[in-house]
């Protein structure tokens, strides 16, 4: 069975917070919440927010108890079924975790997304002259990292909206998993074959050129990592010295992609107290498990 890990920084110390900090500093986090969530998707069963018991043999019945949300936004909770089925897509995953946004957020919406997602790709089309991946690499970097400025968000790492593709496609800021679905978009649209890495509290991804493969940290302006340097990162970003070797990092599905955004805003929404908010993405989460 494959460990499934936050994006948030893990570990917990005596029950205390401590934001998010440059210059090697630790966060500490709650990790049995997604020990939790994780166990959930690999069982059979599983009770929702709405305290209705959902189980994945009871095909379309067990379907049907999904209709109608208590604590979702139907419309978001409607948009986010309708992927479920194609997650595995590239506008699967888009589309769903523009869904997740759609609850907090009722002027979300995908075909503004996906247009400034083609928006920044033509960009970079135009300025490439040759097929080789390594130049699509440089100018996807300069546009990304460079000009559009996008980066990770230090003065706020807690901030829900860094979690909602939409905001980060506006603000240029966000979390290292938000910020690797703008860039796996992105690669993607140019013709690179990018995917996410399950590395422990800070999610990274894994950029495939004509003959080698490269990890990239979009969080920290795209910077590139040797093997080596992966467990340095993780290190620097959580304070944990308890990891895998680089070789050990799986890459993640879209399924876990999502799950691990849900993932954090129910880490997110746990620290500020917000428990119709937990229960709300709680439901997507359920939805989730049902599908699979």
């Amino acid at each position: 069975m494959s460990i499934f890990y936050s994006e948030l920084p893990q570990g917990v110390h005596r029950g205390r917070w401590r934001r998010y900090k440059t210059e090697n500093k630790s966060v500490e986090a709650l990790t049995f919440i997604y020990n939790i969530l994780y166990f959930h998707l690999t069982q059979t069963q599983n009770i929702s927010a709405s305290g209705n018991v959902f189980r994945s043999d009871l095909g379309q019945k067990g379907k049907q108890l999904m209709d109608v949300p208590v604590y979702c936004r139907q419309e978001a909770f409607d948009a986010f079924v309708s992927e479920v089925g194609r997650l595995e897509t590239r506008e699967g995953i888009t589309n769903a975790v523009v869904a997740i946004a759609m609850h907090f957020d009722p002027d979300a919406c995908t075909r503004h997304v996906n247009l400034e997602l083609d928006d920044i790709a033509g960009v970079i089309l135009g300025r490439v002259s040759s097929g080789s991946s390594r130049a699509k690499m440089a100018h996807l970097h300069q546009v990304l990292f460079e000009e559009l400025g996008f980066r990770g968000d230090t003065e706020n790492y807690f901030d829900p909206r860094n979690s909602f593709l939409p905001n980060v496609l506006e603000c240029k800021r966000g979390m290292p998993i938000t910020l690797s679905l703008v860039y796996k978009l992105v690669a993607e649209r140019i013709g690179l074959r990018v995917c996410g890495l399950n590395t422990p509290g800070h999610f990274l991804v894994r950029l495939k050129t004509e003959d080698e493969q490269m990890i990239v940290d979009p969080f920290f302006g795209g910077e590139l990592l040797a093997p080596t340097e992966v467990s340095a990162r993780i290190l620097q970003v959580t304070g944990s010295k308890e990891m895998a070797a680089e070789s050990d990092y799986e890459t993640v599905t879209h399924r876990q992609w999502v799950a691990r955004i849900l993932a954090n805003l129910i880490h997110i929404f746990s620290i500020e107290s917000r428990p119709e908010e937990i229960a709300a993405v709680s439901e997507l989460y359920d939805v989730l498990k049902v599908a699979y």
